[in-house]
């Protein structure tokens, strides 16, 4: 199984997904791209459960963040609704969907959908 590496101790890398999900809380463009790199960072190889532990750690986030939000009484909840349904639908077919395609591919797709993300924020 993939272990941790020793270079960056689980102390600094909880801190940076702490600081990952404080952004992605308020924010949250290029998130799942700073996520992945924190498992990177971890030491974890395997893209498949990266992207699994990404989803999980986006769902932890963003339920925090929808609570926060919510209690603000800052929400247009049917906008919310909307959108909920649309996370759920595509988180569950996009990690079907991952699954199917070699690992190679889907690091290739990340590397590349972040550059351009990112380029096109910075270019904004």
């Amino acid at each position: 199984d993939e272990a941790l590496t020793r270079r960056h101790p689980p102390a600094s890398v909880l801190a940076y997904q702490f600081l990952v999900g404080v952004y992605g809380g308020y924010f949250g463009a290029g998130v799942g791209i700073l996520m992945l790199a924190a498992l990177g960072l971890m030491g974890l190889t395997n893209i498949h459960r990266m992207n699994g532990l990404k989803n999980w750690g986006g769902l932890c986030m963003n339920a925090t963040a929808a609570l926060l939000f919510g209690l603000s009484s800052l929400v247009s909840w049917p906008v919310a609704g909307a959108m909920a349904v649309g996370a759920i639908v595509g988180g569950y077919g996009g990690a079907r969907g991952a699954q199917r395609v070699p690992q190679v591919a889907v690091r290739r797709a990340v590397v590349v959908i972040g550059a351009a993300s990112g380029l096109w924020l910075l270019l904004r």
